[in-house]
């Protein structure tokens, strides 16, 4: 079980090895304290309900735009990821001309909308999709979904555009369609060295990255059920 920690509408922080790293989706970066602000700010973010120390909230709101004198109060959340190794892996399949032809549509519109639009507009986009509920007396189809993962993973190398885990991602997304139910895209980072990634996943597997790579990586965002 992964945890981070929601801070405003726009900014989560998670502690990896140590280090607090910011996420600013509205600024679209990632953002580190000093050392000595750093051992601060873990220190409190592990106190609930003390008042964040004045180096801490004078650093923020340089950086990332949070209210100096507003008394800020974290918000706890965890996201449990399936990478066990080993893990269970999408099956093999032969995709028809017509589904390779979508996906590479998928790819394509997803680049599109990355370019025009900012990340905090593409992520509401896809929480939208990732947050509709099916009636009741309809049951998902989890095999559906890894199923159309497999798909799409299978034929993703005819796309003419470079692979971007965030792209890629967005993309799987919107390829997935109706086969959303559970389905989340989570962001993770490693302080040393500094890395961040991006992924879709449900709460039985990744679909499509591998659990060794994922497991490298903590938690700093999800959106999707």
């Amino acid at each position: 079980m992964g945890e981070y920690w929601r801070l405003d509408a726009n900014v989560t922080v998670t502690v990896s090895a140590g280090r607090a790293i910011f996420l600013d989706v509205a600024r679209d970066r990632y953002t580190m304290l000093s050392p000595a602000q750093n051992a601060a700010f873990v220190s409190w973010l592990g106190e609930c309900g003390t008042a964040m120390p004045a180096a801490c909230r004078s650093a923020l709101a340089a950086r990332l735009g949070l209210d100096d004198a507003e008394r800020i109060m974290p918000r706890r959340l965890s996201v449990a990821v399936p990478c066990e190794v080993p893990g269970p892996r999408l099956p093999e399949v032969r995709a028809r001309l017509g589904e390779a032809v979508a996906v590479a549509r998928s790819v394509m519109r997803a680049r599109r909308m990355l370019r025009r639009q900012p990340l905090h507009a593409n992520l509401s986009r896809r929480q939208s999709a990732l947050d509709y509920r099916r009636p009741l007396r309809t049951a998902p189809d989890r095999q559906a979904t890894v199923s159309r993962a497999a798909i799409f993973h299978a034929v993703r190398h005819l796309a003419p555009v470079r692979r971007v885990c965030l792209l890629d991602s967005l993309a799987l997304i919107d390829w997935l369609d109706d086969e959303l139910e559970g389905v989340q895209l989570v962001f993770g980072v490693t302080a040393y060295p500094f890395g961040a990634h991006c992924w879709v996943q449900t709460r039985e597997m990744l679909l499509g990255d591998e659990p060794d790579t994922i497991g490298r990586y903590t938690p700093i965002l999800h959106i999707g059920g």
